[in-house]
């Protein structure tokens, strides 16, 4: 038997189909796709050889001596190619290969263990699935009794939309466990199996069986791991989104965020924006990184990290760098003594080579960098930027002025609230749907309209035709009921003229009640009764004004029966009737 070919076969993870060669001094792979030499392997390094059912047919795995490559698979053969994989081995290789069988229940309930470099789930001591570590991203306890690991984003697919056999595959990006129980110790490193006494941990406290799988896997799969030793760490950090403290340890091609629960690894080549800008309530200062890919939190991602610092707040820190490391950076320096968000703007920046965005020129009408706005029922602060805008919140929103069609001004109902505020709608060039920011304070329109104008940004100001309505004139209601009130002398005295030069409405009320705006008198209430609710208020004015001298008529009428009842009553009773004539 000198030669030994298998067709359609896929090697390892790899969407290509080739053919698989065996001969006495080793096998070899190559795809049917590329002219490239054939990707060989020596027979002597073959330790072990297992069969098993997987997703496409049944799979030949090798386990190798070398340690760059612990073992090698093979996918797509035929049940039938069973006997003749077995023959080829045992009379190249002299390999007695294992066949392994496969759980096919379709239980979600085993045991997940740590076996080699995968970790096995097994039901009724068959695997029903593996996952190599070496795809494990990150581990997060998710619950009181749940492990979610998330797995690294995969390398970049050949995508072509009209060929289906180059689409871009779906991919698995995270899986939960759900381990009740506490950690018992064993033989083993399994979490969770049976053992003759409870796990502790430091403290002498009980280890929760999600917890020791959770510690397992970190271990296991170096999680967090990274070349070399940290470059700087800031402890205690308050980082708003995702939202927890976290210690930032700076490595040379990557950021760790270390929390109590969560472990994050942003690689710098991910940071494509940065952004520090002080809050409005000029105490904290806000450090803004735009992340792509996004970090994620279960089935949350995160395109934005956002931390804060007080304004005033100083760090002492020194860099773990050589002299020789540290002339590869020319903006950093071996030693700082200064506000902590700058000294961490500052390490960012030289060492992903990325620019620190600025608050730009903009300035609202209390000279502040930016305002308060919402986005729906969230509310957060608007910042203009010279080349953009940035919404800060839980989740930030970034806008592109090269990406904007056009930025309109409008006011929505007709209550005070709203004529004091107006929304902003941003119309974008490439998303479907429209950014609107809502309870923007009126008298911030001047500033942004002058801003965007010098950004050549098509304005749309729907306000004005509101704003008329505002101020409409007097009804014949209204001067009517302006003579009434004039016989008053206190209300004669309360009488005043709007801006326009007419007349604003007198009230008749008592000097309790609170005077309603200048800008919006021919708004409010006619000034009836200080008995009508103010459903009546919204009455015509006609029927209002004419229901005003009857009650003032029957409210003599009333004062004067109270007067005699009390005249029959007790001694303490005629002051309050005195009293409620003179409120008339």
């Amino acid at each position: 038997m000198a030669t030994v070919t298998f067709e359609n076969i896929f090697h390892g993870d790899s969407p290509d189909i080739g053919k698989l060669r065996f001969n006495a001094a080793g096998f070899g792979w190559k795809t049917y796709a590329s002219e490239e030499a054939p990707t060989t392997f020596s027979g002597h390094d073959v330790r072990h050889a297992t069969w098993l059912r997987v997703a496409r047919n049944f799979q030949l795995r090798l386990a190798m001596r070398q340690a760059e490559k612990p073992r090698i698979t093979f996918d797509g053969f035929k049940r039938e190619d069973h006997d003749k994989v077995k023959r080829t081995l045992d009379e190249f290789f002299n390999i007695k290969m294992e066949t392994r069988d496969t759980s096919l229940k379709g239980w979600n309930w085993g045991k997940a263990q740590v076996q080699g470099n995968d970790i096995t789930f097994q039901v009724q001591g068959k695997t029903a699935f593996e996952i190599p570590l070496s795809t494990v991203g990150n581990s997060n306890i998710a619950g009181k009794n749940e492990v979610a690991l998330e797995f690294n984003p995969p390398p970049p697919f050949p995508h072509d939309p009209k060929d289906l056999s180059k689409r871009v595959p779906d991919e698995l990006v995270e899986m939960r466990f759900y381990i009740p129980g506490k950690s018992m110790k064993s033989k083993g490193s399994d979490a969770g199996s049976d053992g003759e006494e409870t796990d502790l941990d430091e403290d002498g406290n009980e280890v929760s069986a999600a917890d020791a799988f959770h510690n397992m896997i970190k271990e296991k799969a170096d999680i967090g791991a990274v070349v070399g030793d940290s470059i700087v760490v800031f402890e205690d950090i308050l980082v708003l989104t995702p939202r927890g403290r976290f210690s930032l340890e700076f490595y040379p091609d990557s950021l760790r965020l270390l929390g109590k629960s969560t472990d994050y690894r942003v690689p710098f080549t991910s940071i494509h924006r940065i952004f520090l800008l002080p809050k409005l309530d000029d105490l904290h200062v806000q450090l803004v990184l735009g992340l792509d890919p996004p970090i994620r939190q279960g089935a949350t991602r995160y395109p934005f990290l956002v931390a804060q610092w007080p304004k005033d707040e100083e760090v002492d820190a020194e860099l773990n760098l050589s002299d020789e490391e540290l002339a590869k950076y020319p903006d950093l320096q071996r030693k700082y003594e200064a506000p902590t968000f700058q000294v961490i703007s500052r390490v960012l920046k030289a060492l992903t080579g990325k620019k620190v965005t600025p608050p730009g020129s903009f300035r609202t009408a209390q000279g502040l960098n930016g305002l308060k706005a919402n986005v729906k029922a969230v509310q957060g602060e608007l910042y203009f930027l010279e080349k953009g805008l940035i919404f800060i919140a839980k989740q930030p929103i970034l806008i592109d002025f090269s990406k904007t069609e056009s930025i309109s001004f409008s006011r929505v109902g007709g209550g005070i609230a709203s004529a004091k505020t107006f929304d902003m709608r941003v119309v974008s060039k490439t998303e479907v749907a429209d950014h609107v920011f809502t309870a923007i304070s009126k008298e911030e329109v001047q500033p942004i309209s002058a801003f965007l104008k010098q950004k050549n940004i098509k304005l749309l100001n729907e306000m004005e035709e509101t704003v008329m309505d505002i101020d409409e004139p007097l009804s014949d209601e209204d001067e009517e009921m302006e003579s009434i009130a004039s016989e008053d002398e206190d209300s004669g005295k309360k009488s005043k003229k709007d801006k326009g030069g007419k007349k604003a409405k007198p009230s008749v009320q008592d000097d309790d009640d609170e005077s309603d705006d200048e800008d919006f008198q021919s708004e409010s209430s006619d000034g009836g009764s200080p008995s009508e609710s103010d459903s009546d208020e919204d009455e015509s004015g006609m029927a209002s004004d004419a229901s005003d001298p009857m009650m003032e008529e029957l409210k003599r009428k009333q004062a004067k029966r109270a007067k005699k009842d009390s005249g029959s009553g007790s001694d303490a009773e005629k002051p309050k009737a005195k009293k409620a004539k003179k409120g008339d």
